[in-house]
């Protein structure tokens, strides 16, 4: 590949052989010209200076008699706080643009009402904390404790941390770890499966809470970024890309979510961690992501804004207020059909062993040994099954029962009282 200046020194292209010509004029014709060129340069000269003497007068004539005297102030380089501002429009009446709506320069980056990565990460990293918890799991019929970790997000001063759901379903020990170092115990004030949300506390003063944005604001396209605890061991990491998608249906592990879709870096252990806008705050709790293995910047968070009044219900009850309640206490069973010697077939339910005394079971007439088949027309074939169904309902809506009693089969229809857990 060849090279070559953007500007390149022009080049001589006359010969330098050329030998000057000797002068074609005498003396006499040199001397005739330079009388005319002095004559011709008196008269314009008299004639310039009588113009300019008149175009003086007359201006002087129709000048007003005293002009006001206008200065030019510079402008200062730094925006002007916002209070000053409107205090400073509402005095003089200006209908001009402020000074704190234009784009200035100050101290290596351009102010234009939002902030850089490194100021986001400046604001928004002392509220995100990380998250490490214990959890008994089966192995070969032993029960071992299993570690896991997660982030959270601050919401108050005083130690009440955001964070998901399923990072601290089941746990026996939970560890929080501030941006500073400091770890402390916590402790679940309450749970909400159907959105993944939880909210645990900490015995702490003077935290820095998160600064809660507007998820319904967002846009496709905007600058985002996650701070979180990947691994459950580079807490504090922060991660940044843009919002790809609004309002995204996905189901994760069964339950059906409206998330925001964002192509930041998100990885085991970001679950509950924050991804926050432009201007620093929160917008959404991150929660999910894209787990094929041919799937890159597929991440997922919950909308601040779907989650604020069942975030405010955790803090304030410690359970959301208007969930079904049902009021049993049920079994897994399996019933067997025999079609022949070596035929049969089993079907997985729930079987009632206890109701609770007026609850809503009660009401609708539901007893003791009766078989939990379906509600409406989605199969209960275990515990779990019948508590993630009736999660999906609010106190006062109205469902149809199957279940089979004496042999038979019979419907129902139950209306949910309200959970509140005892305390």
């Amino acid at each position: 590949m060849e090279y070559s200046y953007m500007n390149q020194n022009p080049q001589n292209s006359g010969n330098k052989n050329k030998k000057k010509e000797k002068p074609q004029f005498g003396a006499a014709v040199l001397i005739s010209c330079v009388i005319m060129a002095t004559v011709i340069g008196l008269f314009a000269g008299v004639l310039l200076t009588n113009r300019y003497l008149i175009t003086r007068e007359t201006a002087a004539l129709t000048a007003p008699e005293s002009a006001p005297v206008v200065q030019t102030v510079p402008s200062t380089a730094v925006p002007a706080p916002a209070e000053a501002q409107q205090k400073e429009e509402e005095t003089s009446g200006s209908a001009e643009p402020a000074a704190a709506s234009k784009v200035t320069a100050s101290e290596g980056f351009v102010y234009d009402g939002m902030y850089t990565r490194a100021q986001i990460c400046e604001i928004a990293a002392p509220s995100v904390v990380g998250i490490d918890i214990l959890s008994p799991v089966s192995y070969w019929g032993q029960i071992y404790e299993a570690e896991g970790s997660g982030s959270g997000v601050v919401l108050t001063e005083d130690g009440y941390i955001a964070t998901c759901a399923h990072v601290v379903e089941n746990a026996t020990s939970i560890k929080v770890t501030l941006n500073d170092d400091t770890q402390y115990e916590a402790t679940i004030v309450g749970t909400d499966k159907r959105n993944d949300i939880a909210i645990i506390k900490i015995d702490a003063q003077s935290l820095t809470p998160a600064q809660i944005g507007d998820s319904d604001m967002l846009t496709v396209g905007e600058d985002v970024i996650a701070i979180g605890n990947p691994l459950g061991e580079l807490r504090g990491t922060a991660t940044s890309g843009i919002i790809s998608a609004l309002r995204r249906p996905v189901t994760v592990e069964g339950v059906e979510m409206e998330l925001v879709q964002t192509d930041a870096a998100i990885s085991p252990g970001n679950s509950g961690g924050g991804l926050f806008s432009s201007s620093g705050r929160l917008i959404g709790i991150v929660n999910a992501k894209a787990s094929g293995s041919n799937a890159e910047g597929l991440g997922f968070a919950i909308p601040i804004n779907n989650v604020l009044t069942e975030i405010n219900d955790l803090l304030n009850y410690g359970y959301i207020k208007g969930r079904a309640y049902l009021g049993v206490y049920t079994q897994n069973v399996s019933l067997r059909s025999d079609y022949g010697y070596w035929r049969y077939s089993t079907t997985s339910c729930v079987q009632v062993a206890d109701i609770v005394a007026d609850s809503a079971a009660e009401q609708a007439g539901l007893k003791v040994g009766d078989l939990i088949l379906k509600v409406n027309d989605i199969q209960v074939s275990s515990n779990s099954d019948l508590s993630d169904i009736i999660e999906s309902f609010n106190a006062g809506d109205t469902a149809t029962l199957t279940i089979q009693r004496d042999g038979q089969q019979i419907q129902i229809q139950v209306t949910f009282g309200e959970y509140v857990p005892k305390q």
